[in-house]
Protein backbone atom coordinates (compact mmCIF):
# COMPACT_ATOMS: atom_id res chain seq x y z
CA UNK A 1 0.00 0.00 0.00
CA UNK A 2 2.06 3.00 -1.30
CA UNK A 3 0.50 5.67 0.88
CA UNK A 4 0.23 9.64 0.23
CA UNK A 5 -0.04 12.25 3.40
CA UNK A 6 -0.81 15.30 2.86
CA UNK A 7 0.44 18.22 5.80
CA UNK A 8 -0.59 21.53 5.11
CA UNK A 9 2.31 22.54 7.23
CA UNK A 10 5.94 21.93 8.78
CA UNK A 11 4.44 19.70 11.74
CA UNK A 12 1.28 18.44 10.97
CA UNK A 13 2.40 15.17 9.78
CA UNK A 14 3.92 14.25 13.15
CA UNK A 15 1.65 16.00 15.53
CA UNK A 16 -1.70 14.38 13.90
CA UNK A 17 -0.53 11.01 12.27
CA UNK A 18 3.22 10.32 14.23
CA UNK A 19 2.19 7.14 15.66
CA UNK A 20 1.63 5.64 12.72
CA UNK A 21 4.28 6.34 9.95
CA UNK A 22 6.44 3.28 10.84
CA UNK A 23 3.85 1.03 9.93
CA UNK A 24 2.90 2.74 7.14
CA UNK A 25 6.82 2.89 6.22
CA UNK A 26 6.63 -1.00 6.17
CA UNK A 27 3.45 -1.54 4.67
CA UNK A 28 4.71 -0.36 1.33
CA UNK A 29 6.00 2.64 1.39
CA UNK A 30 5.23 6.61 2.53
CA UNK A 31 5.67 9.59 0.72
CA UNK A 32 4.54 13.21 3.19
CA UNK A 33 3.59 16.42 0.96
CA UNK A 34 4.44 19.85 3.12
CA UNK A 35 2.28 22.03 1.44
CA UNK A 36 2.44 25.47 2.74
CA UNK A 37 6.33 25.19 3.83
CA UNK A 38 7.54 28.58 1.46
CA UNK A 39 9.28 31.79 2.99
CA UNK A 40 6.96 33.81 1.12
CA UNK A 41 9.18 35.81 -1.31
CA UNK A 42 6.95 35.65 -3.88
CA UNK A 43 4.45 38.12 -5.06
CA UNK A 44 1.69 39.29 -3.01
CA UNK A 45 2.82 37.25 0.12
CA UNK A 46 4.67 38.38 3.08
CA UNK A 47 8.05 36.90 3.89
CA UNK A 48 8.18 37.50 8.31
CA UNK A 49 6.43 34.37 9.45
CA UNK A 50 3.61 32.71 10.95
CA UNK A 51 1.99 35.48 12.97
CA UNK A 52 -1.11 32.78 13.17
CA UNK A 53 1.25 31.40 15.83
CA UNK A 54 1.03 32.66 19.78
CA UNK A 55 5.15 32.18 19.95
CA UNK A 56 5.03 35.16 17.48
CA UNK A 57 7.13 35.58 14.05
CA UNK A 58 10.52 34.53 15.40
CA UNK A 59 8.91 31.33 16.51
CA UNK A 60 7.55 30.42 13.52
CA UNK A 61 10.03 31.61 10.69
CA UNK A 62 9.15 29.52 7.97
CA UNK A 63 13.01 28.29 7.44
CA UNK A 64 13.41 27.21 11.26
CA UNK A 65 9.78 24.97 10.61
CA UNK A 66 11.47 23.38 7.42
CA UNK A 67 14.33 22.79 9.77
CA UNK A 68 12.45 21.11 12.09
CA UNK A 69 10.32 19.06 9.65
CA UNK A 70 13.35 17.54 8.01
CA UNK A 71 14.93 16.38 11.45
CA UNK A 72 11.68 15.05 12.51
CA UNK A 73 10.65 13.47 9.30
CA UNK A 74 14.42 11.95 8.87
CA UNK A 75 13.32 9.53 12.13
CA UNK A 76 11.33 7.50 9.25
CA UNK A 77 12.30 5.33 5.88
CA UNK A 78 10.03 7.77 4.32
CA UNK A 79 9.78 10.49 0.88
CA UNK A 80 9.51 14.01 1.84
CA UNK A 81 8.02 16.53 -0.37
CA UNK A 82 7.59 20.07 0.02
CA UNK A 83 6.01 22.32 -1.89
CA UNK A 84 7.34 25.65 -0.74
CA UNK A 85 3.67 27.84 -0.83
CA UNK A 86 3.51 30.83 1.44
CA UNK A 87 0.79 29.61 4.64
CA UNK A 88 -2.36 31.77 4.99
CA UNK A 89 -0.86 34.11 7.51
CA UNK A 90 1.69 35.21 4.60
CA UNK A 91 -0.40 35.66 1.80
CA UNK A 92 -2.18 39.34 0.34
CA UNK A 93 -4.05 40.67 -2.51
CA UNK A 94 -3.19 42.92 -5.22
CA UNK A 95 -3.02 45.84 -2.68
CA UNK A 96 -0.78 44.34 -0.09
CA UNK A 97 -3.94 44.13 2.37
CA UNK A 98 -3.74 40.63 4.23
CA UNK A 99 -6.25 38.02 3.39
CA UNK A 100 -6.36 36.43 6.59
CA UNK A 101 -6.11 39.77 9.36
CA UNK A 102 -5.68 37.96 12.32
CA UNK A 103 -5.81 34.13 14.29
CA UNK A 104 -9.82 34.06 14.02
CA UNK A 105 -9.63 34.59 9.96
CA UNK A 106 -7.26 31.44 10.21
CA UNK A 107 -10.43 29.30 11.60
CA UNK A 108 -12.66 30.74 8.89
CA UNK A 109 -13.16 28.96 5.16
CA UNK A 110 -10.27 29.78 2.66
CA UNK A 111 -10.10 33.06 1.33
CA UNK A 112 -12.16 33.87 -2.00
CA UNK A 113 -8.86 35.01 -3.26
CA UNK A 114 -7.30 31.80 -2.61
CA UNK A 115 -9.33 30.21 -5.16
CA UNK A 116 -6.48 30.06 -7.89
CA UNK A 117 -4.33 28.93 -5.18
CA UNK A 118 -6.53 25.73 -4.93
CA UNK A 119 -6.74 24.95 -8.82
CA UNK A 120 -2.89 25.68 -8.41
CA UNK A 121 -2.43 23.27 -5.89
CA UNK A 122 -4.52 20.82 -7.37
CA UNK A 123 -2.39 20.85 -10.35
CA UNK A 124 0.38 20.08 -8.16
CA UNK A 125 -0.57 17.59 -6.67
CA UNK A 126 -2.53 15.76 -9.43
CA UNK A 127 0.86 13.68 -10.39
CA UNK A 128 1.41 12.42 -6.30
CA UNK A 129 -2.08 11.21 -6.37
CA UNK A 130 -1.51 8.87 -9.39
CA UNK A 131 1.96 7.17 -8.20
CA UNK A 132 -0.11 6.35 -4.62
CA UNK A 133 -2.96 3.81 -3.88
CA UNK A 134 -4.52 5.51 -0.78
CA UNK A 135 -4.44 9.77 0.11
CA UNK A 136 -4.65 10.70 3.96
CA UNK A 137 -5.79 14.82 4.16
CA UNK A 138 -7.38 16.28 7.37
CA UNK A 139 -10.67 16.62 7.72
CA UNK A 140 -10.31 20.05 8.28
CA UNK A 141 -13.49 20.68 10.24
CA UNK A 142 -13.53 23.78 12.54
CA UNK A 143 -9.53 23.79 12.33
CA UNK A 144 -7.32 25.77 9.58
CA UNK A 145 -7.90 28.01 6.43
CA UNK A 146 -4.95 25.97 4.93
CA UNK A 147 -6.44 22.61 6.19
CA UNK A 148 -9.82 23.53 4.39
CA UNK A 149 -7.64 24.26 1.45
CA UNK A 150 -5.48 21.62 1.36
CA UNK A 151 -8.62 19.20 1.30
CA UNK A 152 -10.15 21.41 -1.38
CA UNK A 153 -7.75 21.50 -3.49
CA UNK A 154 -6.39 17.32 -3.03
CA UNK A 155 -10.60 16.29 -3.57
CA UNK A 156 -10.73 18.08 -6.81
CA UNK A 157 -6.95 16.18 -7.82
CA UNK A 158 -8.96 13.50 -6.95
CA UNK A 159 -11.65 14.05 -8.93
CA UNK A 160 -10.20 13.35 -12.29
CA UNK A 161 -7.16 12.84 -14.39
CA UNK A 162 -6.23 13.36 -17.55
CA UNK A 163 -8.96 11.30 -19.51
CA UNK A 164 -11.81 12.48 -17.18
CA UNK A 165 -11.84 9.59 -14.94
CA UNK A 166 -11.98 9.54 -11.37
CA UNK A 167 -8.50 8.76 -9.85
CA UNK A 168 -8.50 5.01 -8.76
CA UNK A 169 -7.29 6.06 -5.10
CA UNK A 170 -8.86 5.44 -1.50
CA UNK A 171 -9.12 8.32 0.73
CA UNK A 172 -8.73 8.95 4.00
CA UNK A 173 -9.11 11.60 6.62
CA UNK A 174 -7.23 12.47 9.73
CA UNK A 175 -7.59 14.01 12.66
CA UNK A 176 -5.87 17.00 13.15
CA UNK A 177 -3.50 17.84 16.57
CA UNK A 178 -3.82 20.08 18.48
CA UNK A 179 -7.63 20.86 17.27
CA UNK A 180 -10.56 20.34 19.28
CA UNK A 181 -11.83 17.05 18.47
CA UNK A 182 -14.14 17.71 15.55
CA UNK A 183 -17.88 16.48 16.03
CA UNK A 184 -18.64 13.16 13.67
CA UNK A 185 -18.98 14.24 10.34
CA UNK A 186 -22.07 12.77 8.69
CA UNK A 187 -21.63 10.96 5.90
CA UNK A 188 -18.38 9.15 7.08
CA UNK A 189 -17.01 5.95 8.45
CA UNK A 190 -14.69 6.62 11.59
CA UNK A 191 -11.81 4.62 12.06
CA UNK A 192 -9.61 4.07 15.21
CA UNK A 193 -6.21 1.90 14.81
CA UNK A 194 -3.65 1.52 17.38
CA UNK A 195 -1.02 3.72 16.76
CA UNK A 196 2.81 3.53 18.65
CA UNK A 197 2.83 6.46 20.94
CA UNK A 198 6.51 6.43 22.54
CA UNK A 199 7.39 6.90 18.52
CA UNK A 200 4.61 9.68 17.91
CA UNK A 201 5.66 11.87 21.27
CA UNK A 202 9.54 11.53 20.04
CA UNK A 203 8.93 12.58 16.66
CA UNK A 204 6.49 15.66 17.68
CA UNK A 205 8.63 17.21 20.64
CA UNK A 206 11.35 18.03 17.57
CA UNK A 207 8.94 21.07 16.76
CA UNK A 208 10.41 22.74 19.50
CA UNK A 209 9.61 26.28 18.38
CA UNK A 210 5.98 25.12 17.70
CA UNK A 211 6.21 22.92 21.02
CA UNK A 212 7.44 25.82 22.81
CA UNK A 213 4.66 28.48 21.28
CA UNK A 214 1.71 26.80 21.91
CA UNK A 215 2.21 24.84 24.25
CA UNK A 216 5.16 26.35 26.68
CA UNK A 217 7.14 22.96 27.45
CA UNK A 218 6.91 19.16 26.36
CA UNK A 219 5.20 18.27 29.55
CA UNK A 220 1.84 20.23 28.10
CA UNK A 221 2.58 19.42 24.86
CA UNK A 222 2.55 15.28 25.84
CA UNK A 223 -0.47 15.53 28.46
CA UNK A 224 -2.76 16.62 25.37
CA UNK A 225 -1.29 14.15 23.14
CA UNK A 226 -1.64 11.25 25.60
CA UNK A 227 -5.24 12.56 26.11
CA UNK A 228 -6.02 13.04 22.89
CA UNK A 229 -5.21 9.52 21.42
CA UNK A 230 -5.78 7.51 24.89
CA UNK A 231 -2.35 6.67 25.40
CA UNK A 232 -0.92 5.02 27.61
CA UNK A 233 -3.79 3.06 27.82
CA UNK A 234 -4.17 2.37 24.74
CA UNK A 235 -2.84 4.80 21.73
CA UNK A 236 -5.14 4.82 18.49
CA UNK A 237 -4.95 6.86 15.60
CA UNK A 238 -8.53 8.22 14.27
CA UNK A 239 -9.28 8.46 10.82
CA UNK A 240 -12.35 8.92 8.66
CA UNK A 241 -13.41 7.57 4.88
CA UNK A 242 -16.72 8.33 3.06
CA UNK A 243 -19.49 6.38 3.02
CA UNK A 244 -20.33 4.80 -0.18
CA UNK A 245 -23.10 6.65 -2.21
Amino acid sequence: MRRLLLAPHPDDAVWSCGGMLRQWCREGGLTVVTVFDGDGREEGVDGRGDRGREGGEEDGAPALRRAEDAAALARWPLRAVGLGLPEAALRRDGAGRSLYAGPLALRRAPHPADAALTVRLAGLLGPLVEDHDEVLLPLAVRTHADHLLVREAAELALGSRADGAPQPVRTRYYREFPYAPPPPPGGYRERAEPADFSDWLRGALMYESQVRGMFRDARPFARVLARRTGAPRRCTWTSWVRDAA
